[in-house]
């Protein structure tokens, strides 16, 4: 069940953007309203308040409306999750204030699609109108719910686009990392049902002379494409190493960017500073951060050339893409990470089902298995009960400048 809660509602304001409003979104209104032979088709954004229009095909006019929630048929669908279909808004059994809406704008047939969050909250739907009685059946609903995961990933491109919006320049970024204000911090991997450290994460943060301490989100997006990613990447890790090979035979995790593995001069160069590098390989694993321009071919052989030093490699983020959960069974990895969008989702049926599903392949296949993003004592709860081995966040430890062991029990609050 979606509960109604402001969590939502703060999800559903990351869409409500009229700059979100693209010729993709309304191609796939388009498109998923001729696949079933529907006039209109309305990409609606709901919040604990209000309707808005983000995208329509079919419908004049409408981009931009806003109407009170209560007022809404698409509130159903929010509110459980699940597709609704009325056949006939004027020979219907249904809720009154649900077919109000849809009398009052003189439609007949109904049918709406939820669409969720990277958070796994239902924030919005596809919906699709006509003034005359349409038939739909099994197939047509599959179909539309196949649209709904476009529209999805069309939103979510958007969302992504809108974070990285006044990062720093370039010329600033590469001149902090001459300076050495681009660092590792460190987050232990712990055993959630022990606390028993398995290793720690070098978490990249930039340092800054004006602005204190930055996450990646604020800087990297500026370097994504270009080779100073690789240079962030090899520094960060070689400073991890050098401060993780005084400690005792924990694990070191670092992220690397997908796309280093397909270039040749980038990987030449990740395969030195692995081979070179202050800890021993076997103690090193490489998260791969998801790349959607890798080829296959060329990551495979790339990962094989960095096991064959003895590393540990590890796909990063499963569960936000698809991708990764296809790579995760074709590439030659020693584990894989579940990404903290999954993890929020702790406790509920569906993502209880999801995670036991992820676990199980890894033991059936020798595979590691971390949960990212633990926040709170009930997220563990979870995890414990579903045998997930390893985890790390912000309810173990708040990343460190340098690797602190936890004591049994040892907990912290995100502040």
């Amino acid at each position: 069940m979606n509960d109604r809660s402001s969590s939502r509602g703060g999800n559903a304001t990351n869409y409500v953007d009229p700059k979100a409003v693209s010729a993709a979104l309304t191609t796939t209104l388009e498109l998923a309203a001729r696949a079933v032979d529907f006039s209109m088709a309305i990409l609606h954004i709901l919040d604990d308040e209000n309707q808005y229009v983000l995208a329509a095909h079919g419908v004049h006019g409408a981009i931009g409306t806003v109407t009170p929630r209560q007022n809404t048929t698409c509130r159903e669908v929010v509110d459980t999750g699940r597709p609704l279909v009325i056949a006939d808004a004027t020979n219907s059994t249904i809720n009154e204030s649900l077919l109000d809406p849809l009398r009052k704008a003189g439609l007949r047939t109904y049918v709406g699609v939820p669409l969720f969050s990277r958070e796994h909250t239902a924030i919005g739907t596809l919906c699709l109108t006509d003034t005359e009685v349409r038939e739909l059946d099994v197939d047509d609903l599959t179909l539309l719910q196949k649209y709904a995961r476009v529209l999805e990933e069309q939103l979510e491109l958007q969302r992504d686009r809108e974070v990285t919006a006044g990062v720093y320049p370039l010329d600033e970024i590469i001149t902090g990392l001459q300076r050495g204000e681009i660092r590792p911090y460190f987050q232990a991997i712990v055993d959630p049902r022990t606390r028993r450290m398995h290793g720690y994460e070098a978490l990249c943060r930039w340092m800054h002379p004006t602005d204190g301490l930055l996450p990646p989100s604020r800087f990297l997006p500026a370097v994504r494409d270009t080779d100073i990613m690789l240079d962030i990447d090899l520094s960060v890790m070689r400073i991890a190493m050098t401060v993780m090979a005084g400690s005792s035979d924990t694990v070191l995790h670092v992220n690397v960017d997908g796309a280093h593995l397909i270039r040749p001069a980038r990987l030449h160069l990740l395969l030195d500073a692995v081979a070179e590098g202050a800890l021993p390989p076997e103690r090193l694993c490489l998260e791969l951060v998801e790349s959607a321009t890798l080829d296959d071919t060329e990551a495979i052989e790339a990962i094989s050339a960095l096991r064959a030093l003895g590393t540990h490699i590890v796909i990063d983020d499963v569960g936000r893409g698809w991708s990764s959960l296809s790579r995760m069974i074709t590439w030659p990895i020693d584990g894989f990470k579940i990404d903290a969008s999954l993890t929020a989702g702790l406790g509920t049926d569906v993502v209880d089902h999801l995670l036991s599903g992820l676990i199980s392949h890894a033991a059936a296949n020798n595979l590691s298995v971390i949960a990212e993003g633990i926040e709170t004592p009930e997220q563990v709860t979870s995890l414990v009960a579903l045998h997930c081995p390893l985890a790390q966040g912000y309810h173990f430890q708040v990343p460190q400048p340098y690797p602190i062991a936890l004591r049994a029990g040892d907990v912290t609050e995100r502040i």
